[in-house]
């Protein structure tokens, strides 16, 4: 018994296709392929079972009539229904027994599940509702945006229907595995372990050279005053006259590097090649400048990974994206460095669907890792496992692979945004790697170079891998 087969409507075949090698062959690493049928449902059988067993799905976007296809009419009904699974599927693995049911309908006996014989049918639209997430469905529909024309969290459906702190997309997966075990339980999935992936945006590689005196004493002045930092202060006063960013205090890369290498980890530093916006891109360093191309090759000689870091203008921008990645790919080839594969983060995690993804694609980079809400740390695209993407406008797969990422310091300390003291933060952290490794999925964080300055901000960084590596 092994291969699976698929029984799909010819209609919306490009997002069916995406979707179910997403979820058959990504997540779960099953063979399938797939047959045309005139009925509206989507059924799964398996080759060489002679019982005749199969697993019908509801299927509720992919038959949205094409003229509301991307239309508000398209999206899901709030409030979304609340499927209690335990009373249908006991050993399924779930962050709470209740699933938020994105699209699909309750069948004849009024709940999501119907087991007769051999068949068993879900009300639950898998595919179409792990499509809505994976392919972020919404955020070309609505157009809400904020100050950074960025997509907030708050217009999303997982935050108004208050799953955006769980993985969603990964909970439909194993509703879906623990159906077909129960008619197949021969079957077996991709084995799977979790991770920690520490990613770095690299905005400030220093920040004193470029200060006054007179800047500088007033931050000495907070320092020993508000911070009560004795240590920050000297490490200020000494680059200045030193006139050395090896002394300035953002140069925090030995400490991350080697707290990385205390917990058997791989730090990623995603650089920055230009600056199309001032004061928005960050310090404004140069990427052929002798102490950056030093530090660049300080991450690759450690073991570390060497990033793309995308200027504040250039989500929307194909050329723009383009040329600052060549930059990139040139001075690391200057300097002998050579990776198999390239990803890294837009800046501010300005993100638009699905043209940077295009870009990127264009561009020749393997993966981003922009997908994480500014506004609210969680699963913005359901989901904790890495996946091939899909432009929702051209209706085709892409290679280029998104690493979802989960939380960003900015977001969990900002005070526009969670603003959660450094205990919260961590207690948070660890809910987010706890479900992470229910799923053994990857918990991917961003903390700046430049938010390690202080005592406090690395004591909590420290006690933070501590608790999740």
């Amino acid at each position: 018994m092994g291969i699976v087969i698929v029984e799909v409507p010819e209609d919306y075949l490009p997002e069916i296709r995406y979707v179910l090698n997403v979820i058959l062959k990504e997540f779960l690493g099953l063979e399938y392929r797939i047959e045309k049928n005139s009925n509206e449902k989507i059924r799964l059988r398996v080759a060489g079972d002679i019982l005749g067993k199969s697993l019908i799905t509801e299927n509720v976007l992919f038959n949205t009539p094409t003229e509301k296809w991307l239309k508000e009419e398209s999206l899901p009904i709030s409030p979304v229904p609340q499927w209690d699974v335990f009373d249908d599927l006991h050993e399924v693995k779930l962050c709470d027994k209740k699933l938020p049911v994105i699209y699909g309908r309750e069948l004849a006996n009024g709940r999501y599940f119907k087991q007769e014989g051999n068949h068993l049918h879900l009300g639950l639209d898998i595919f179409g509702s792990c499509f809505f997430m994976l392919a972020r469905y919404e955020e070309v529909v609505l157009k809400e945006r904020d100050v950074h024309e960025r997509f907030p969290a708050k217009a999303s459906l997982a935050y108004k229907e208050k799953f955006l702190s769980r993985p969603i997309v990964n909970e439909y997966v194993e509703v879906l595995w623990m159906a077909m075990k129960r008619l197949w339980p021969h079957l077996n999935r991709k084995h799977r372990n979790y991770k920690v992936m520490l990613t770095h945006d690299v905005d400030y590689p220093f920040m004193v050279n470029d200060q006054s005196w007179n800047h500088i004493i007033r931050n000495v002045g907070g320092d020993i005053v508000l911070r009560k930092d004795l240590s920050l202060a000297v490490s200020r006063i000494v680059c200045k006259i030193q006139n050395n960013p090896k002394f300035d205090p953002v140069n925090t890369f030995d400490f991350i590097m080697n707290l990385s290498e205390k917990h058997a980890l791989q730090s990623e530093f995603y650089f920055m090649t230009d600056h199309t916006a001032g004061s928005l891109d960050g310090g404004n360093y140069s990427i052929e400048a002798s102490f950056i191309k030093a530090l660049i090759s300080e991450v690759h000689k450690r073991g570390h990974i060497v990033g793309f870091h995308a200027s504040y203008n250039s989500y929307r921008d194909p050329l723009r994206t383009k040329t600052e990645f060549e930059k990139l790919i040139a001075v690391t080839k200057k300097l002998g460095i050579k990776q198999d594969v390239w990803g890294g983060r837009q800046h501010y995690l300005r993100w638009e669907n699905p043209i940077t993804w295009q870009s990127w694609e264009d561009a020749g980079l393997n993966y981003d890792s922009t997908l994480s809400f500014a506004d609210y740390a969680g699963f913005r695209t359901g989901a904790c496992y890495e996946y091939p993407v899909f432009n929702l406008l051209a209706r085709k797969s892409l290679q280029l692979r998104e690493i979802p990422l989960i939380a960003m310091d900015g977001t969990l300390f900002g005070k526009d945004y969670m603003h959660l003291k450094p205990e919260d933060v961590l207690r948070y952290v660890e809910q987010l790697s706890t479900l992470c490794k229910k799923f053994d999925g990857t918990l991917v964080l961003l903390w700046h170079n430049s938010s390690l300055t202080e005592k406090w901000q690395k004591n909590t960084y420290r006690n933070m891998l501590d608790a999740i590596a």
